[in-house]
């Protein structure tokens, strides 16, 4: 006597479990608010938008939707913030979690951003307040600023607050390690 499952036995046992599976495409009874039940998503993109006029963008590779807090927690993100629905900035970093109540949006790993004007801000570790428009962080950062006159600003430091579009909000906060270095030829009035 044979033991055992033949080969199409198991094919028709594999594919009668996985028509059971696709044929409940109704979301479960036990689906809730506290069920902490969560959603797998590759490939995603939210939109902010009034009026069909877009105020960012935050895309990524994947993300978890965690039902229970709706907080997101996504890979290889990335935000574009819009001036009149023209891109003026752009976010990116390895990995990001986002409170979808408060819209408070920490962004971690490799975090780079960078407006049309040339600014660029890098840093380990980025908050993004939607509700105020600002980023904010105190690790250490090196915030690249170009200036009209040909010249380029390099500060190093730890703490910054800026808008959005990489403008200063109130003062660049600098706790320690501050080294700020210009370079280009400097045109002195005499």
């Amino acid at each position: 006597m044979r033991t055992g499952t033949s080969t199409s036995g198991l094919f028709y046992s594999v594919l009668t479990v996985f028509l059971i599976i696709t044929a409940c495409g109704s979301e479960p009874a036990d689906w809730s608010d506290n069920s902490g039940q969560i959603q797998t998503v590759a490939d995603f993109r939210l939109v902010q938008a009034e009026d069909g006029i877009r105020d960012w963008m935050l895309s990524g590779d994947s993300a978890v939707y965690r039902e229970a807090d709706s907080v997101l927690f996504m890979t290889e993100v990335n935000i574009v913030f819009y001036e009149n629905d023209i891109p003026e900035s752009f976010v990116r970093s390895d990995t990001g979690t986002s409170d979808l109540v408060n819209g408070e949006t920490i962004l971690w790993g490799n975090v780079h951003a960078e407006n049309l004007n040339g600014r660029t801000l890098d840093t380990d570790l980025l908050n993004w307040s939607d509700s105020m428009e600002t980023f904010d962080t105190d690790c250490l950062v090196t915030f690249v600023i170009p200036e009209s006159t040909g010249t380029l600003t390099t500060i190093h430091g730890r703490g910054v607050n800026l808008d959005t579009g990489l403008s200063a909000v109130g003062d660049v906060i600098v706790r320690e390690s501050f080294t700020a270095v210009t370079t280009g030829e400097l045109h002195l009035d005499e």
